[in-house]
């Protein structure tokens, strides 16, 4: 029989792990329902991704990890080699992860895709990278179904493959997509002082979703190969998965917040510029959407800086090149 953890205590950080997951799940659901509020304007794709995330795959997940929770604190509790076993449902979470992870992570790509123009490299690359990663995700989750125990699993040459793979893949997804995104939201960061606001705070967002994602990622590898007789490396992957949901229904909820702060804070500037004899012509106030924004403004005659300051009663019309969520 294959051996199995003898620490009294290994599955004290297992059990907390995974509540702590079902904590997040919990925070998950107001987020979603904070979007369910504000999300009138967003296409039949984007609402469709947000319901199979937070309705039906993160549901089945947070089940799945109480059924687990289940299984080894109330129905082997106290049988060491009963915790040793890995369950079915442990299987399936990894399963519903990886789901989790490609329709998340397709998204951002997607929303690459729109940022950059279209570019066919940093889509292809991106998508490659990410594809990979589901891959070896889900073979993970069927070799777990394949070897009875952690002991075993841990032992084999192909979990190993793909354990590491998968994560380390995970840490280059997560670090490519954050960095793609905040170079085009500095590249095409407009002249107006409010909008320029609002990029320094989505950088400063997805560069801590990045940071965050990725250092979980690389915990998990380390628990894996240090701590050989625990079992919490299994319930830090089960919060990776609740970490991504979050920080997609954050980003898509940060838009109102966004918005209402632009437009606030373009209307302080507007009463300022009446104060001092300028009119400008706000038909079309900065706007701020899910992952960036570019900005193109013209005279009538000639294209001007935005930063270029308008002369006492001239008349300036600005025109916008707008990213919107309308295809999705």
């Amino acid at each position: 029989m294959a051996s199995v953890p003898t620490v009294p205590g290994v599955l004290g950080g297992f059990i907390v792990s995974e509540c702590f997951a079902i904590l997040l799940y919990g925070i998950m659901v107001a987020q979603a329902y904070v979007y369910m509020l504000n999300c009138k304007g967003d296409g039949p794709l984007l609402k469709s991704v947000v319901a199979a995330v937070a309705s039906l795959l993160e549901t089945l997940h947070t089940a799945f990890i109480i059924h687990i929770i289940y299984t080894y604190a109330i129905e082997d509790f106290g049988n060491l080699e009963a915790t040793g076993a890995i369950t079915w449902s442990t299987a399936s979470c990894v399963l519903i992860e990886m789901l989790v992870v490609g329709l998340v992570q397709g998204f951002y790509i997607f929303r690459i895709w729109i940022i950059s123009g279209g570019s066919l490299v940093l889509t292809i690359v991106t998508s490659i990278l990410l594809f990979a990663r589901v891959t070896f995700g889900l073979g993970t989750s069927a070799l777990l179904i394949k070897f009875k125990f952690y002991s075993t699993f841990r032992a084999q040459f192909g979990p190993l493959v793909t354990f590491t793979c998968g994560l380390s893949l995970a840490v280059a997804v997560d670090v490519l997509i954050a960095a793609i995104l905040v170079y085009y939201l500095i590249r095409d960061k407009p002249g107006f002082k409010a909008t320029e606001n609002v990029v320094r705070t989505l950088v400063v967002y997805f560069v801590n979703t990045g940071v965050i994602t990725m250092l979980v990622s690389i915990i998990i590898l380390i628990f894996f190969f240090v701590f050989k007789e625990s079992l919490i490396f299994g319930g830090m992957v089960l919060i990776a998965s609740k970490l991504y949901s979050n920080s997609f229904l954050g980003t898509l909820n940060a838009r109102q917040m966004l918005r209402r702060k632009t437009q606030a804070d373009v209307h302080s500037s507007e009463l300022s510029t009446f104060r001092a004899g300028t009119r400008h012509d706000t038909t079309h106030p900065p706007d701020i959407e899910s992952f960036g924004f570019r900005h193109t403004q013209k005279t009538f005659d000639s294209e001007v800086s935005m930063t270029s300051a308008p002369t006492v009663g001239e008349e300036r019309r600005f025109e916008k090149s707008r990213l919107t969520d309308d295809s999705l």
